[in-house]
């Protein structure tokens, strides 16, 4: 017998859950070993900064041990307000002066003293407007990165990877579409944060976290129906499986209208940087993505193709230890802990 090869345990901690997925490797092959997803009591990150840290451990622990996970590396991602990415175009110069034009750039974007961050930055490929480089930079809160490995190592496990969400997309994509070419858009809509990356070829030209999600709706529905939030959750999930107040449309419209609003503006802006480039392809997932209307009206408002991300695309699985239906229903929202499963250390 063939023994597969343990990787990192991939848990993504968003705004309403915790998600998790634990892979198996054989050879260039993964089969799922472990997959798991468990509800936040609201308030527990607000604006994606920790809020309840000893209840976001205890949840995580206690899922864990149901999963009955014995992997100890761990791999997790942030988004959101903590983090700034940005896109810049500068003269071409030497490493020396990048380094210094890269603090000077992020010394103008944040209030927070340089000391206060981590941060990085990598040259983009492709055109750039007057023989100028793109450069994308990365920056990270350390008190709120501190945050997140806290959840992890309180729990026992080794934060071995740092992720962003964006990024972390991006690994489930490739692993997921290694056909894929050309330029497209992959964008996870969370709970609070909507993750989009542009790639081209395989390479990340663009990336961006929108602060709207998949919560405003839920706000809407709880102010409608008179419902609780982890009511008016319920209600968003009957409503993915075609079983849904009609009442609920207006709502729902709107919603989706002002999302895919949000997307088309950061792809017009994502053209206007990049010589005119438009993004003909867009991939969509995270819980909010299956709304019904939600891929429909994104391609009419951006005029592109939109098609569905499929976290278990290329990722065997055992059917007598995973029914099928559960991971078809859980598929949409486990993008990010997909990728971080597939990540090494």
């Amino acid at each position: 017998m063939l023994l597969g090869k343990g990787g990192v345990l991939g848990i993504d901690i968003g705004s309403s859950s915790i998600k998790l997925v634990e892979l198996e490797q054989y050879g260039n092959a993964y089969q799922l070993r472990s997959i798991g997803e468990t509800p936040l009591p609201p308030g527990s990150i607000v604006n994606k900064t920790i809020a309840k840290s000893e209840a976001i451990s205890h949840i995580l622990s206690t899922l864990i041990n149901d999963l009955e996970i014995e992997t100890d590396d761990a791999a997790i991602s942030i988004s959101g307000d903590p983090v700034l990415i940005k896109r810049v175009s500068l003269p071409k110069m030497s490493n020396a002066e990048l380094k210094k034009s890269i603090t000077w750039e992020l010394e103008q974007s944040i209030s927070q003293r340089i000391k206060e961050i981590n941060y990085d930055y990598q040259v983009l490929p492709g055109k750039s407007a007057q023989d100028n480089i793109d450069v994308l930079i990365v920056a990270a809160n350390k008190n709120a990165t501190k945050d997140y490995i806290s959840i992890v190592t309180d729990v026992g496990l080794n934060p071995v990877i740092v992720d962003l969400d964006v990024f972390s997309l991006e690994s489930m994509y490739e692993v997921n579409y290694p056909e894929s070419e050309g330029l497209l858009a992959l964008v996870n809509i969370g709970a609070s944060v909507t993750n989009i990356n542009i790639i081209e070829n395989g390479e990340s030209v663009f990336a961006r976290d929108l602060p709207v999600g998949g919560n405003l709706y839920t706000h809407l529905i709880m102010a409608e129906m008179d419902l609780t939030y982890e009511e008016a959750e319920e209600v968003k999930h009957t409503q993915r499986v075609g079983l849904t107040d009609p009442g609920l449309k207006l709502f729902a419209n709107n919603f989706i209208d002002l999302i895919c609003s949000e997307i088309n503006r950061t792809l017009d802006f994502f053209s206007s940087a990049h010589c005119n480039e438009k993004v003909k392809r867009i991939m969509i997932g995270g819980g909010s993505s299956s709304i019904p209307g939600m891929k429909d009206a994104l391609s009419e408002i951006t005029e592109c193709y939109v098609g569905i991300l499929n976290p278990f695309r290329k990722i065997a699985y055992s059917e007598e230890a995973f029914d099928p239906e559960y991971i078809e229903d859980i598929s949409p929202k486990m993008n990010i802990a997909m990728g971080l499963a597939l990540r090494k250390p």
